[in-house]
């Protein structure tokens, strides 16, 4: 009984957690301009799912035209091909919401980045690996066999990074030249 309890209201809390706007939010907002900023964040439109599941706890119904509108202004800005690379490099996978003649344009140009960005995190990632192993090396007390086991490691990690980074120069490189002829042909940035 004691389980069932727990589990339904972890499963409550889950959900709570989920809304996109609490109460005060749902009577206060402005559905056109939430509409404008969920567009500049590259949101999709089942976004307003979530906002009108959020708002009928409370006996609210979203103005959908209104967010429609709204999000529509807003994907003007997120749909400029300069933003394909930008939020690629924050990490953010683009979501399909660009218009059809230059959603391939901007998957393209945000996939480049993105795996510039991913790049760079398994760069970081290994580096604090070599740090850990490093100071693990550095223990006065450590037998010479784990020493060696270490040493092993750490060129094998050194090894990786290597190859991880020259992988990161010619993404970087590549991603370079994109963002230049994307300039070229008059890409907004």
């Amino acid at each position: 009984m004691k389980t069932r309890l727990y589990v339904t209201l972890m499963c409550l809390a889950l959900l709570s957690g989920c809304s996109t706007l609490n109460e005060h939010e749902c009577r206060s907002v402005d559905w056109y301009r939430l509409g404008i900023k969920d567009g500049q964040q590259g949101e999709k439109a089942s976004l307003l799912d979530e906002h009108k599941e959020s708002c009928r706890r409370y006996g609210i119904r979203p103005d959908e035209g209104q967010y429609l509108e709204g999000r529509n202004v807003g994907l003007l800005e997120y749909c400029r091909l300069g933003n394909a690379f930008r939020t690629g490099m924050n990490g953010e996978e683009y979501k399909g919401v660009c218009p059809l003649d230059m959603d391939a344009e901007f998957r393209r140009y945000n996939s480049a980045a993105l795996e510039v960005y991913n790049s760079k995190k398994q760069v970081e990632d290994l580096d604090g690996q070599i740090s850990k192993k490093e100071k693990e090396l550095d223990k006065k007390d450590l037998a010479e066999k784990e020493k060696l086991r270490l040493l092993e490691e750490l060129r094998k990690l050194d090894r990786k990074r290597d190859r991880l980074r020259s992988d990161l120069h010619y993404q970087e490189r590549e991603l370079d030249r994109m963002m230049e002829n994307a300039k070229r042909r008059g890409g907004r940035h």
